[in-house]
Parts: C-alpha cells; sequence; structure tokens
C-alpha cells in the first residue's frame, strides 16, 4: 500500500505544484492529519522537494530542477527527432520537385 502511495502521490505532484492537504489525504486513503505526517515523513528523509504551509494546509512542491547532464541528453534526443523530422520533410520536397518537373516535361512533349 505505501508504494501504491508513494507512485499515487508522485504523479500527482508532477501535475500540481500546490495540492491542498485534505485533498492529497482523500487521494491516498488518508486523512489530513496523517497525509500530513506522512508527507513530513517523506520530506525528512529526501525523497521529496516540497516544503507544507501549515496556515493554508498546503504542500507547496519545489522546483524541479535537472542536473546538466539530464538538459544536455534532453536536448540531443530533441536534436535527433527534428532532423529526423527535418531529414523526411527535406526528402518529401525533392520527391515533389521530381514529380512536378515530370509532369511539367510529360505537358511539354504532349503540346509538341
Amino acid at each position: 500500500m505505501e508504494e501504491a502511495r508513494v507512485f499515487v502521490f508522485e504523479n500527482y505532484c508532477r501535475i500540481h505544484h500546490k495540492i491542498d492537504l485534505s485533498a492529497l489525504g482523500e487521494k491516498l486513503a488518508m486523512d489530513q492529519d496523517q497525509a500530513e505526517r506522512w508527507i513530513v515523513d517523506l520530506i525528512r528523509n529526501a525523497l521529496l522537494d516540497a516544503k507544507i504551509d501549515s496556515e493554508e494546509r498546503c504542500v507547496v512542491m519545489g522546483a524541479d530542477s535537472q542536473s546538466v547532464y539530464e538538459q544536455v541528453m534532453e536536448r540531443t534526443r530533441d536534436l535527433n527527432v527534428r532532423s529526423g523530422t527535418l531529414a523526411i520533410n527535406l526528402a518529401n520536397m525533392l520527391n515533389e520537385t521530381k514529380k512536378e518537373k515530370a509532369r511539367k516535361a510529360r505537358a511539354a512533349r504532349e503540346e509538341e
């Protein structure tokens, strides 16, 4: 059950920056106080970059910073996709140009 709660919580946190403790407790099948204690334990064990706002009774997620290595890998992955798309588009344009030249040549022959 604990692993399922962590999974649900991680996915919920990826979507939301600020999370109400009562809503979170409902999603995790806990009451609000249990949910708060559970999150405090996650923060203490360094599994979570977040802060609890006691006045608003919510969890504020920290900034998700990527390492330089992750940033380079992501941009490289994007570059590969963009290069592949560019190559496909260029090949399509060349094929269309060849077809258009062939049509014009046929039309010129037919006119003669």
